[in-house]
């Protein structure tokens, strides 16, 4: 039987239709593989370790973008000004602040509840703007005990061991093998080292900077010794093992899942309109005298104190810590912060407060920071100040020891009014 016109010609047709379904496919093909690469590339540009300046002021924008996008921005009572409901309280810790001419902001946090927050001065007084509880401050060796987190999360997930050694990741480093990861936490490993810098420099330029010039003094372990550069080798570490940037696991460790909409990093200050002025001065309160940290300097204490946060972004992330809501196992808190010792220590980026709690302290750029937190994470204390020159005002202007008399109160009184 002879085949139809129409039969003739769906035969002819077949082979077009054949062509164009996998042209169809390889372009379905082509573009997944596309979209791959782009989510691929992305992450690339979040998580590589920068080497330059511009490149690490990139990443750490990007990072900051990124986490912005995915944080929760609601207000909440760690925002707000309070005391009313304490009156004799507030008017007596107002008081003490008034006469340390404190300019800062000062959160004070008994059993989960905000009971005092106030701020003094101004933030920035060429441009008429009052400090806020919103305001950030650079946070100086306060945020030694986030990086002590980010190491503590690094151990859980078997990247590193409390054991491992200095030689292991830095075999140049001599007496290196003596020196362990539990050892550099504590301050106890005779590390020294001076991070000083004669020019801004990048991610991967710190930590080359840093092992060049750390040094182990043997005479020196087991015993504390607090030397900055402890931190920032960890932070170089912590590169080695996670493959990441310091500041994108930074953002995406503690910033992002703790919600901290008041933390950034100095870096980033131009575009940082609630970042404070830094006041230089014989005596706190003139104003006269704004300081910009130094470039070399904030690029070298990575890992020791180069990011900036309002008290309250301050107390949730070492309340994270003590309560241990960043870890995976509940013993990671305690082994990290060795509560219970016999004689109170340095440890994971905090010093033990007798038996009561933890405690850190910062001083440098012109700002005074300081945080005590109970040992169930629930009571906390938070002063930050930027009008602070230790050469000219420590100790007659420090706030340090009304932050502490204020804990011992708070973390003891059944009630306060």
């Amino acid at each position: 039987m002879k085949e139809t016109r129409r039969q003739q010609h769906a035969a002819q047709s077949h082979p077009h239709w054949g062509r164009w379904l996998l042209l169809v496919i390889l372009l379905g093909l082509v573009g997944y593989g596309a979209v791959q690469w782009y989510h691929v590339e992305q992450r690339r540009q979040l998580t590589v370790t920068p080497t330059t300046v511009k490149q690490t002021h990139r990443l750490i924008q990007r990072n900051a973008q990124v986490s912005r996008q995915q944080r929760h921005h609601q207000t909440t009572a760690l925002d707000r000004t309070a005391g009313s409901a304490n009156p004799t309280f507030t008017a007596n810790l107002t008081q003490q602040l008034t006469a340390k001419k404190f300019s800062g902001t000062a959160l004070v946090v008994k059993d989960d509840q905000v009971i005092y927050q106030k701020s003094f001065g101004w933030a920035n007084k060429a441009k008429k703007q009052r400090n806020t509880p919103k305001t950030q401050y650079l946070i100086n060796s306060l945020q030694k005990s986030m990086t002590g987190l980010l190491v503590m999360r690094a151990i859980e997930q078997g990247k590193l061991k409390m054991t491992d050694t200095l030689h292991q990741f830095y075999p140049q480093v001599k007496h290196g093998d003596r020196v362990t990861i539990r050892q550099m936490l504590n301050m106890e490993g005779g590390l020294l080292g001076d991070m000083k810098p004669d020019k801004d420099l990048g991610e991967h330029q710190v930590y080359r900077y840093a092992v060049k010039h750390v040094r182990v003094d043997t005479s020196q372990l087991n015993h504390f010794n607090y030397q900055p550069i402890c931190y920032v080798m960890l932070a170089a570490i912590l590169n080695q093992v996670t493959n990441q940037s310091y500041y994108h696991q930074f953002y995406q460790q503690i910033v992002t899942p703790l919600n901290l909409n008041a933390t950034s990093f100095v870096q980033l200050r131009a575009q940082n309109a609630a970042l404070s002025v830094g006041y230089n001065g014989q005596t706190p309160g003139s104003y006269t005298d704004p300081e910009t940290p130094a470039a070399k300097d904030v690029s070298s204490r990575l890992g020791t104190g180069n990011a900036t946060m309002s008290p309250s972004n301050v107390f949730k992330t070492v309340q994270a810590i003590v309560q241990g809501k960043r870890f995976s196992h509940a013993s990671s808190a305690e082994k990290l912060l060795e509560p219970g010792v016999a004689t109170p220590k340095y440890t994971g980026g905090m010093y033990h407060f007798a038996d009561q709690g933890y405690y850190g302290h910062g001083v440098g750029n012109f700002y005074e920071d300081t945080f005590l937190v109970s040992t169930d994470g629930r009571t906390g204390v938070i002063f930050m100040s930027n009008n602070f020159y230790k050469k000219t005002m420590w100790p007659t202007w420090s706030t340090e020891d009304i932050a502490k008399a204020t804990f011992k109160q708070v973390v003891t009184a059944s009630t306060i009014s």
